[in-house]
Protein backbone atom coordinates (compact mmCIF):
# COMPACT_ATOMS: atom_id res chain seq x y z
CA UNK A 1 0.00 0.00 0.00
CA UNK A 2 1.50 3.29 -1.02
CA UNK A 3 1.19 6.26 1.18
CA UNK A 4 0.65 9.69 -0.29
CA UNK A 5 1.87 12.61 1.68
CA UNK A 6 -0.71 15.45 1.41
CA UNK A 7 1.95 18.03 2.22
CA UNK A 8 4.10 16.89 -0.70
CA UNK A 9 1.14 17.02 -3.07
CA UNK A 10 0.22 20.50 -1.87
CA UNK A 11 3.79 21.68 -2.35
CA UNK A 12 3.85 20.19 -5.86
CA UNK A 13 0.56 21.91 -6.73
CA UNK A 14 1.87 25.21 -5.39
CA UNK A 15 5.09 24.85 -7.39
CA UNK A 16 3.14 23.97 -10.55
CA UNK A 17 0.73 26.87 -10.05
CA UNK A 18 3.61 29.27 -9.40
CA UNK A 19 5.29 28.16 -12.63
CA UNK A 20 2.04 28.63 -14.58
CA UNK A 21 1.48 32.06 -13.05
CA UNK A 22 5.06 33.09 -13.78
CA UNK A 23 4.67 32.03 -17.42
CA UNK A 24 1.35 33.85 -17.71
CA UNK A 25 2.86 36.95 -16.09
CA UNK A 26 5.78 36.87 -18.53
CA UNK A 27 3.39 36.51 -21.47
CA UNK A 28 1.18 39.37 -20.27
CA UNK A 29 4.21 41.58 -19.62
CA UNK A 30 5.48 40.94 -23.15
CA UNK A 31 2.02 41.63 -24.59
CA UNK A 32 1.77 44.88 -22.63
CA UNK A 33 5.19 45.95 -23.92
CA UNK A 34 4.14 45.16 -27.51
CA UNK A 35 0.89 47.12 -27.11
CA UNK A 36 2.71 50.11 -25.65
CA UNK A 37 5.17 50.02 -28.55
CA UNK A 38 2.32 49.87 -31.07
CA UNK A 39 0.51 52.69 -29.27
CA UNK A 40 3.61 54.89 -29.33
CA UNK A 41 4.11 54.20 -33.05
CA UNK A 42 0.49 55.07 -33.82
CA UNK A 43 0.66 58.28 -31.80
CA UNK A 44 3.89 59.22 -33.58
CA UNK A 45 2.17 58.73 -36.97
CA UNK A 46 -1.03 60.54 -35.99
CA UNK A 47 -1.89 63.83 -37.61
CA UNK A 48 -4.47 66.52 -37.03
CA UNK A 49 -7.73 66.14 -39.01
CA UNK A 50 -6.36 68.82 -41.35
CA UNK A 51 -3.43 66.53 -42.17
CA UNK A 52 -0.92 68.73 -40.40
CA UNK A 53 1.45 67.47 -37.73
CA UNK A 54 0.61 67.96 -34.08
CA UNK A 55 2.29 70.93 -32.41
CA UNK A 56 5.78 69.96 -31.29
CA UNK A 57 5.14 71.08 -27.71
CA UNK A 58 2.29 68.56 -27.24
CA UNK A 59 3.04 65.57 -25.05
CA UNK A 60 2.42 62.04 -26.36
CA UNK A 61 -0.60 61.86 -24.03
CA UNK A 62 -2.07 65.05 -25.53
CA UNK A 63 -1.47 63.72 -29.05
CA UNK A 64 -3.08 60.38 -28.17
CA UNK A 65 -6.10 62.05 -26.56
CA UNK A 66 -6.61 64.34 -29.55
CA UNK A 67 -6.18 61.48 -32.04
CA UNK A 68 -8.72 59.38 -30.14
CA UNK A 69 -11.20 62.25 -30.03
CA UNK A 70 -10.74 62.83 -33.78
CA UNK A 71 -11.35 59.14 -34.46
CA UNK A 72 -14.50 59.19 -32.34
CA UNK A 73 -15.71 62.25 -34.24
CA UNK A 74 -15.15 60.54 -37.60
CA UNK A 75 -17.03 57.43 -36.45
CA UNK A 76 -19.89 59.59 -35.14
CA UNK A 77 -20.08 61.44 -38.48
CA UNK A 78 -20.09 58.16 -40.41
CA UNK A 79 -22.91 56.80 -38.27
CA UNK A 80 -24.94 59.97 -38.84
CA UNK A 81 -24.39 59.66 -42.60
CA UNK A 82 -25.46 56.01 -42.51
CA UNK A 83 -28.67 56.99 -40.72
CA UNK A 84 -29.42 59.60 -43.39
CA UNK A 85 -28.64 57.11 -46.15
CA UNK A 86 -30.96 54.52 -44.60
CA UNK A 87 -33.78 57.06 -44.30
CA UNK A 88 -33.40 58.12 -47.93
CA UNK A 89 -33.20 54.48 -49.07
CA UNK A 90 -36.38 53.63 -47.13
CA UNK A 91 -38.23 56.55 -48.71
CA UNK A 92 -37.01 55.49 -52.16
CA UNK A 93 -38.15 51.92 -51.60
CA UNK A 94 -41.52 53.18 -50.44
CA UNK A 95 -41.91 55.24 -53.62
CA UNK A 96 -40.85 52.30 -55.78
CA UNK A 97 -43.43 50.18 -53.96
CA UNK A 98 -46.15 52.73 -54.74
CA UNK A 99 -45.16 52.78 -58.42
CA UNK A 100 -45.13 48.98 -58.54
CA UNK A 101 -48.57 48.80 -56.92
CA UNK A 102 -49.98 51.37 -59.31
CA UNK A 103 -48.57 49.54 -62.33
CA UNK A 104 -49.62 46.16 -60.97
CA UNK A 105 -46.13 44.70 -61.26
CA UNK A 106 -43.51 43.39 -58.88
CA UNK A 107 -41.24 45.87 -57.16
CA UNK A 108 -38.19 44.13 -58.69
CA UNK A 109 -39.51 45.02 -62.15
CA UNK A 110 -39.92 48.69 -61.21
CA UNK A 111 -36.45 48.72 -59.68
CA UNK A 112 -35.07 47.40 -62.97
CA UNK A 113 -36.96 50.10 -64.89
CA UNK A 114 -35.28 52.77 -62.75
CA UNK A 115 -31.84 51.14 -62.85
CA UNK A 116 -31.88 50.24 -59.18
CA UNK A 117 -30.33 46.92 -58.18
CA UNK A 118 -31.49 44.84 -55.22
CA UNK A 119 -28.32 45.62 -53.25
CA UNK A 120 -28.63 49.39 -53.80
Amino acid sequence: MSSINPTTNSQQEITTNNARLAAKHAHLTATLHDLRTQHAALVARARLPSGLDFPTDWSPEQKAAHALESARSVVKDHIALLHKYNEIRDIGQGLLGLVAERRGVRMVDVMGDFGVEEKD
